[in-house]
């Protein structure tokens, strides 16, 4: 839980970029559909028959559906990529940067039960930089901004932070009136 210092403002909170949420749902989001259409497809088209070998030694098995145990592990595999879709939607919404007018907080959930939580002052910023890189955020206006700081944590980091250029400069100003106000 996020506790702000009494008077603190938030100015801005920041997610990562929509396309780095869509960049890393997609594929597991392609295999979930797969699985379903493929299990609808054998649920409707298919008969399978065990092998003859395997029904001379167990012949218990020809009172047992061979389709049914291939849709029931089918299932269950697409039971684990449901949950894999939802812990890749949590970590997209429990990722987030919030800038006050008195520093910037970082949240960011490291597994599920897990969440860090760091700020820095304004008066411990030294540097902030913008990095975009690559062919996607130079499209789509994303990318990196790295705060460097006098503390010990060194760096602060914004990944794939939409606008960087326009957080950059609410920081900036942000920083501004903070030290004026501290004069």
């Amino acid at each position: 839980m996020i506790t702000l210092i009494p008077g603190e403002r938030i100015y801005l909170v920041k997610r990562r970029h929509k396309f780095a949420l869509y960049s890393r749902l997609s594929p597991v989001l392609a295999i979930f559909l797969l699985l379903l259409l493929s299990i609808f497809y054998i649920l409707l088209y298919f008969e399978f028959f065990w092998p003859k070998f395997l029904l001379n030694f167990l012949p218990q098995l020809s009172s047992f559906k061979l389709k049914f145990f291939i849709l029931f592990f089918l299932s269950q595999v697409l039971a684990f990529f449901w949950a894999l879709i939802w812990l890749v939607f949590i970590n997209y919404y429990f990722d987030f940067w919030i800038i006050t007018d008195q520093r910037v907080i970082h949240a960011e959930l490291k597994t599920f039960f897990n969440m860090k939580i760091s700020s820095v002052a304004f008066d411990k910023i030294q540097d902030i930089t913008v990095s975009i890189k690559g062919f996607f955020p130079a499209i789509f206006h994303f990318g990196d901004i790295t705060i460097q700081t006098a503390g010990e944590m060194g760096q602060f980091t914004f990944s794939q932070i939409p606008d960087p250029e326009i957080v950059k400069q609410v920081i900036f100003e942000a920083q501004t009136d903070y030290l004026k106000s501290k004069k």
